[in-house]
């Protein structure tokens, strides 16, 4: 198993009294909704969720008019009460559980806790700031999310209250002056308004001193202290508490104010006018055992292996390998720089970013695996798939060994079992209802209710857990992100900081081979950020605070709910079972033009009565037996034209609870992979095309050609330009996250005189030309160099490096032409030279044949054993062509130097796995499964060497 549960289970379960009923017919209408209107705890929780319909519905049960939307949007409300565990107002509560024998005793002195609700405080907020006698004596901060651009400072805008979306990405900005630099400056951290006022007043005049700011108030470019950061769980007291220390009670109509909103603090519950938030925590005594925690971390570790996506989001993978090639190994970039448009921006499908819809994910062999399973399933008339390991090795994406699996995740459960009893004898099932994504959290918004334990990087000093703080999008939403500090450190953005908060400034990206990490910069210690709420991060949330959150796991597996790949656009999947877990229930897609023949269409595909109706984020319990779920769910459908109708759990199984139940577990790995920081520098310099020392030129056409440009026709060429370049490499490019983009060969031409470059491009274009006229890839472009400090060492390392290029590129084309005379095959040449290349590398030949070794992990499997002779042979320069012999010995002065210059800066060993690496890609191509099989003949030919030596 992967993961194991951390101590902690959270229990959400249903408040709705046992006697409550739904009407049997729709004309019982009005007489159900006047006898379960006139129960106030059903007209409190109604009202509470929606005063809208508890106003129409006071206002229509006087009258003799029709009730039908009415009774149908009250009978859902009540079904959700009787038949969901969703914490929702006063319709489900929350508690924890302990781990021991199963009990399940649940009282009915439930404790609600009211608080204002969020638009209604953000109103009175705006209404406040607008105060000329208060503002002087309000605190403010600059926004930390703002951004310069194109001369303007600009921050995002948030929707206004009533949204019910947040909509597109809306900017607002200010010219980016010196008078606005100044208090930008000053209001990094919080300032009185007045004191900021002094501070401007000293350089220019107090009229327009007053009115800029006034304006970056209005515009939010200012916060004001009036608003609670998201860390702050209740925040009408820390209102309440600003306007005293702004000097609110000297002011007569605030001072009113005061007094009132003070009154609502003390009688939250009784007050009327106000809109409240309102949670609740269970009267209950709960307690699940052992065995079903072990069951859930098995289901979290299975869900984790069947990942579509074992090493990433495609959009990261994509954004991971454009980084490396813009910035390079190692290079740490402030995350304002990262992200804005002269950096890398956002990755594709956020908010604001160049391509907002992620890559396509192409037909994998576990679309075809799973779609087979389940048409099989289907022709049977089975109603599961239950797994196997067999099935799950099918399914399994990649080298489940290599995964890195997220540090920490939350599973929410349905635990149906008859009784406790049958629990205790492993009779129980575990139904998945959630699998939030491992960056947020489903339990942090109930901190505050139930005392919950902080999290923090316990076993390693140089990491720091942190929790994103940050106001949504849509104010509405406060209502559901507010979470005390459960992290030692918080990043607020676009709030008040708290204490022990690290500044956006302060972070910074960089990245390895295999990873992505995001680095405190003042500690260099690497950050795990947390969002401690459930909110939706794509549209709901900031983009920069979506990015922070992911980034730090870009490349680890993603976890998540079962994935039908393919088969998402199926009329039917059957149930998907693994021993005791309900992986994902059966699932229909309904549509309007089903429902001209409804029972038709429940016979056809073996619909059972007891169903959910999913709708975006509404889970709809229903039985179709009844016409008056049915009329719900012809409503909802007739609305949205498709939903999605999921399997509910047995009928039975609640018994052991007597409620609507679910557990959410969070859980953490096992055996975390040693995530270590490489070597990090600041990003290089950049030469762009015209007047650089560097010419960078992409050759774009069919890569089966690059051996020819490379072998008889491009060392020609550059030696007709002896007099303008010192020296010149090349590396072949291909995307292997694009897998239809073009390829290219990439020339690098190191300029004696940059003033020359004019005259070098004049000779490429040339070059190009005359390759097309041979039906060679002639499509030429010029593109920016960036110097990767990062990976390859600053100062006179870089230069060291590029001479280790150009001998590593005339090696390449040395073994490719002797390949091709000699009828070798190249990988096996390409193999004998990385052992050459690890041997030189090094203060001796072993030396570098061990760090070979290390650094090419031992692979497993079949190898061509003529292909592995003709290694080992050619790992013996004796049996290598002169002109080989001649290109490796000048490759290993250029090495050597490199390694002296290294040396003083870093461990060269750490370089090595590049050199390897690049040295493939130039001789042999771009192809990570035939570069594993060339590592396996190059550690076979080490392995050799030292042999030979008898020093194995």
């Amino acid at each position: 198993m992967r993961y194991r549960h951390c101590g902690l289970v959270m229990v959400r379960a249903s408040t709705a009294p046992s006697d409550l009923e739904l009407p049997s017919e729709l004309s019982d209408g009005r007489a159900w909704l006047a006898k379960v209107w006139a129960r106030r705890e059903v007209r409190e929780a109604v009202c509470t969720a929606s005063p809208v319909l508890g106003a129409r519905v006071d206002e229509l049960l006087g009258t003799e008019r029709d009730l039908g939307r009415a009774v149908l949007s009250v009978v859902s409300y009540v079904m959700r009460w009787k038949r969901r565990a969703t914490p929702f107002g006063l319709f489900a509560g929350v508690t924890t559980a302990a781990i021991g024998p199963a009990v399940a005793e649940i009282g009915d002195r439930h404790r609600a806790f009211a608080r204002v609700d969020a638009e209604w405080l953000t109103s009175v907020i705006d209404e406040l700031e607008r105060h000329p006698g208060l503002r002087p004596g309000l605190k403010v901060v600059a926004d930390s999310t703002g951004i310069v651009r194109d001369g303007r400072f600009i921050v995002a805008g948030r929707a206004e209250v009533g949204a019910r979306v947040p909509g597109p990405l809306r900017e607002v900005s200010v010219r980016h002056t010196r008078p606005v630099r100044l208090a930008l400056a000053a209001a990094a951290s919080p300032i009185r308004f007045d004191e900021l006022v002094e501070v401007l007043a000293a350089y220019f005049p107090a009229d327009k001193v007053n009115s800029l700011l006034n304006t970056l108030v209005d515009q939010r470019i200012l916060i004001t202290g009036l608003r609670a950061p998201m860390t702050v769980a209740d925040p009408l007291p820390f209102l309440i508490d600003a306007l005293r220390v702004a000097g609110g009670e000297r002011l007569p109509d605030i001072a009113g104010l005061l007094r009132r909103l003070e009154s609502i603090r003390g009688r939250l519950t009784q007050v009327s006018g106000v809109r409240l938030a309102t949670d609740v925590r269970l009267d209950a005594t709960i307690a699940v055992p052992e065995v079903v925690l072990e069951e859930a971390a098995r289901a979290a570790s299975v869900l984790l292996r069947l990942s579509t996506e074992p090493f990433g989001r495609t959009a990261w993978l994509d954004y991971h390998a454009r980084f490396l090639a813009r910035y390079g190994h190692g290079a740490l970039v402030p995350v304002r720089e990262l992200v804005a448009d002269s950096g890398l921006g956002y990755p594709d499908g956020y908010l604001g970013a160049p391509r907002t819809r992620p890559t396509w994910r192409t037909l994998t062999e576990r679309d075809a695996a799973l779609l087979a399973l389940i048409q099989e399933a289907t022709m049977a008339g089975d109603q599961e798939i239950a797994l196997t390991e067999r099935h799950l090795e099918a399914l399994t994406v990649g080298d489940h060994a290599t995964v890195v699996a997220p540090e920490r995740v939350e599973l929410g459960v349905a635990l149906h079992a008859r009784s406790t009893e049958a629990i205790e004898r492993g009779d129980f099932e575990l139904w998945i209802s959630a699998a939030p994504r491992s960056h947020t959290s489903m339990a942090g918004r109930f901190a505050y209710l139930l005392d919950l334990p902080t999290y923090e990087a316990e076993e390693e000093r140089d990491v720091v857990a942190v929790q994103l703080s940050f106001p949504p999008r849509r104010p509405h939403n406060e209502n559901v992100v507010r979470v005390p500090p459960l992290a030692p450190q918080v990043v607020h953005l676009g709030e008040h900081p708290g204490g022990g908060a690290i500044s956006v400034d302060d972070l910074a990206v960089t990245a390895d081979a295999a990873q992505m990490y995001l680095v405190q910069r003042s500690t260099g210690r690497r950050v795990t950020p947390r969002i401690a709420h459930a909110l939706d991060t794509v549209v709901q949330s900031p983009p920069l605070a979506r990015f922070l959150a992911e980034v730090a796991e870009a490349r680890s597996a993603v976890f998540g709910p079962f994935n039908y790949g393919a088969g998402r656009a199926l009329p039917y999947v059957p149930r998907i079972r693994y021993g005791r877990v309900i992986l994902a229930p059966a699932r229909w897609i309904l549509t309007a033009a089903d429902l001209g023949d409804f029972q038709a269409w429940r016979e056809r595909w073996r619909v059972p009565a007891r169903v959910v109706l999913c709708q975006g984020e509404l889970r709809l319990p229903l039985d179709l037996d009844h016409q008056v779920d049915r009329a719900v769910l012809r409503t909802r459908l007739e609305r949205a034209g498709r939903i999605d109708l999921r399997e509910d759990g047995p009928p039975d199984g609640q018994g052991w609870i007597g409620r609507p139940a679910e557990l959410l577990i969070p859980m953490t790995t096992i055996k975390p992979r040693p995530r270590k920081l490489p070597v990090t520098s600041m990003p290089g310099a950049v030469l762009r095309p015209g007047g650089a020392a560097v010419v960078r030129a992409h050759l774009i056409g069919n890569p089966a050609r690059f051996d020819e440009i490379l072998a008889g026709h491009l060392p020609g060429f550059v030696d007709e330009l002896a007099s303008l370049v010192t020296c010149w490499w090349v590396r072949r490019h291909r995307d292997m996250i694009r897998l239809d983009a073009d390829q290219y060969l990439a020339l690098f031409l190191r300029l004696a005189d940059p003033g020359e470059y004019g005259l070098a491009a004049a000779r490429l274009a040339a070059f190009a030309e005359r390759l097309a006229a041979r039906g060679l890839p002639g499509q030429l472009t010029l593109a920016t160099y960036y110097e990767h400090p990062g990976r390859y060492g600053e100062g006179a390392a870089l230069p060291a490096a590029e001479q280790v290029f150009a001998a590593d590129t005339a090696a390449a084309v040395a073994q490719i032409r002797m390949a091709e005379t000699a009828r070798l095959p190249g990988q096996a040449l390409a193999a004998a030279s990385m052992a050459h290349l690890a041997a030189a590398f090094a203060p001796d030949a072993e030396s570098g044949y061990r760090a070979l070794v290390r650094c090419l992990e031992q692979q497993m499997g079949p190898l061509d054993r003529s292909l592995r002779d003709h290694a080992l042979r050619l790992g013996d320069p004796s049996e290598v062509r002169e002109a080989v012999v001649d290109a490796w010995r000048a490759r290993e002065q250029a090495l050597g130097d490199y390694h002296r210059v290294l040396a003083e800066q870093r461990d060269p060993a750490t370089v090595l796995r590049t050199l390897l690496h690049e040295h493939h890609v130039r001789a042999l191509g771009v192809d990570p499964a035939f570069e594993k099989v060339t590592g396996r003949l190059a550690r076979a030919v080490a392995l050799r060497r030292l042999a030979l030596a008898g020093v194995l």
